[in-house]
């Protein structure tokens, strides 16, 4: 072969070389790693109520979530472990860490002390571009579980006291340098959540394919098999601050209540609150007719967004009659402090008088209209019975006669033949 021809072959074979290495790279540079971790298992069981166990249920999770992304391209899919396993916290993010995982997202379902909360709620790192990275995925989680109908408790922060992550899987992630959330899907030990899982595991794979679909939009995911393209989907801007993002473990700044309207017939009261946190959100209220002594269940304070609530509400309650009240409300903000404002006394309300039954005026002439009127029916009455005894006795004697004419004639016959 010719040095000119050789030279051409080599630089030939030297550029498929090229870009077959720089379509492997790239190809290697679009796939992306996703870890689910299934909270609990083995002996650690996770929350228990009405006989419901976490560990099951986040499995069914995070089996449906796992099957649900690989219809996506580009994308591999691990499990930290797919058998029942006690498995530790470290453990599984050193395996998203030896996976080289792109991101890792940890399943739970909730429960709390005193069983008097509801919602679900994402936790996430607390320090810059981890915190960005896992603020601007819960935003979309949180939009998927709220178009299930679930109540937001909103997007979260959480230290221990050396100030790290508190969650075990949040803090080793961030060691790792893993970009991780941690979902609570709702609480297992309260009836406003109980209609989203209680059907089984068919409710609990229908958590997984939410969470899929948040992570697909997060991600930018395309699936030819769906007919699906995420790739465009937007996302929030997240300012990364090297400062901790901390909870708000302070009181709300503002609860007071003034009593609207009070509708004493009826026994119901009408109260304004009015109700603030300057670094937080308000997510429930409750109200007490004993001062305090003892509460209502927690009702839904409005919130246009999730972050974000209005400054005050008129809720009505029913008062007791004959009992003397002392109503109060407590305020919630998002990571559950509340503050409990000012007492308003109400009087005792008697039970109103029952209303005297009221009776139509008649005028004379009416009344002897109507009685000439009953008079005439009852008249009709006993005519249309005696016309009918007399036509019934009528009948009887005709009978009566008629047999007695066809003895006579039988009787006259017998003689003739004689």
């Amino acid at each position: 072969m010719k040095p000119g021809k050789k030279m051409r072959m080599l630089c030939l074979m030297t550029a498929v070389c090229l870009w077959l290495f720089a379509r492997t790279s790239l190809a290697e540079e679009e796939t992306l790693v996703i870890v689910i971790d299934p909270g609990h298992g083995g002996k650690n069981l996770g929350a228990q109520y009405d006989g419901f166990v976490e560990k099951e249920m986040t499995m069914a999770a995070a089996r449906a979530m796992k099957e649900e992304l690989e219809t996506y391209e580009n994308v591999v899919v691990y499990l930290t472990h797919e058998t029942d396993t006690d498995m530790s916290i470290k453990a599984r993010a050193r395996f998203a860490d030896e996976k080289n995982a792109n991101f890792l997202f940890c399943l739970h379902f909730n429960s709390s002390e005193d069983h008097i909360f509801y919602g679900a709620e994402v936790w996430v790192p607390a320090y810059g571009e981890l915190y960005a990275a896992g603020r601007a995925f819960a935003e979309i989680e949180m939009q998927e579980l709220t178009e299930m109908g679930l109540y937001s408790r909103g997007i979260k922060t959480r230290l221990n006291d050396r100030d790290e992550n508190y969650y075990g899987i949040l803090r080793y992630c961030s060691e790792f340098g893993i970009p991780s959330a941690l979902i609570e899907h709702c609480h297992l030990d309260h009836d406003r959540d109980k209609v989203f899982y209680q059907d089984g595991e068919a409710q609990w794979e229908d958590f997984g394919r939410a969470d899929a679909k948040a992570v697909a939009r997060y991600l930018g995911l395309v699936s030819a098999e769906k007919g699906v393209d995420y790739s465009d989907y937007p996302h929030i801007t997240v300012e990364v601050n090297e400062e901790a993002v901390r909870p708000d473990k302070s009181i709300p700044d503002v609860c007071q209540i003034e009593l609207q309207n009070l509708d004493e017939a009826q026994g119901r009261a009408f109260i304004r609150i009015r109700a603030k946190d300057f670094d937080s959100y308000i997510q429930y209220y409750s109200y007490s007719l004993d001062g305090g002594q003892t509460f209502s269940d927690l009702e839904i304070w409005p919130r246009p967004v999730w972050n974000q609530s209005e400054p005050e509400l008129i809720f009505e309650v029913d008062i007791p009659f004959e009992t003397e009240i002392s109503l109060c409300v407590n305020a919630y903000n998002g990571f559950d402090v509340f503050a409990q404002s000012n007492s308003i006394k109400i009087d005792a309300i008697s039970v109103p008088e029952p209303e005297p039954p009221v009776y139509e005026e008649v005028h004379p002439k009416t009344l002897y209209e109507s009685a000439v009127s009953k008079q005439e029916t009852s008249d009709k009455k006993y005519l249309i019975l005696l016309i009918a005894f007399l036509g019934f006795l009528m009948a009887v004697i005709f009978c009566i006669m008629l047999r007695m004419i066809l003895r006579l004639r039988r009787s006259s016959r017998r003689r003739r033949r004689r």
